[in-house]
């Protein structure tokens, strides 16, 4: 099958989309659930508190509170939560902060490029084609890890063995 840069173009943009909507709709429920914890009854206090956090704060916080505070409604196995949770912002960062173009040996593929300075050696920048089925596996990933909440702990594990797995296969291609 001949490579399409404009069918490839549009599943690309519509795969980074639906990753950053997916996660946006994620680190909103956490929000909300933690100010559900936090017993903080106006809108307005519930959006000041987690506003000024990083969703990594939020995770921890709920996680930290939720055994204590639960009012029985909900059953949640935190350490998958927060591993799911943390999947997915990984998967999420890593999509976003990375440099999408046109390029290539042929110069007409989609590729992406991300640069490091958190390695031992220092500055690091891997590269490669992209991957935009791995995209769609992830933000699918994503919108399961959305239902952290609802207890079910297989399905969430296979969420974030699928996430852990994408954010290998999009980071692995060394330039």
């Amino acid at each position: 099958m001949q490579y399409d840069l404009v069918q490839e173009t549009d599943r690309l943009y519509t795969a980074i989309g639906r990753v950053v909507v997916s996660f946006q709709f994620v680190e909103s429920l956490v929000g909300e659930l933690l100010a559900s914890l936090l017993k903080l009854r106006e809108p307005g206090d519930a959006h000041r508190i987690t506003a000024s956090m990083s969703f990594r704060q939020k995770v921890d916080l709920f996680c930290d509170l939720y055994p204590t505070r639960n009012s029985g409604k909900l059953s949640i196995d935190i350490a998958v939560a927060r591993k799911a949770l943390f999947s997915a912002e990984e998967f999420r960062n890593s999509v976003v902060h990375s440099f999408w173009y046109v390029g290539g040996s042929d110069t007409s593929k989609w590729m992406r490029s991300k640069s490091t300075l958190k390695t031992p050696k220092g500055f690091k920048i891997t590269s490669g084609e992209a991957n935009t089925s791995c995209l769609e596996s992830g933000a699918a990933a994503i919108d399961t890890v959305r239902d952290f909440y609802l207890g079910r702990i297989e399905i969430l594990k296979e969420a974030s063995s699928i996430l852990e797995k994408c954010i290998k296969t999009i980071s692995m291609q060394p330039s």
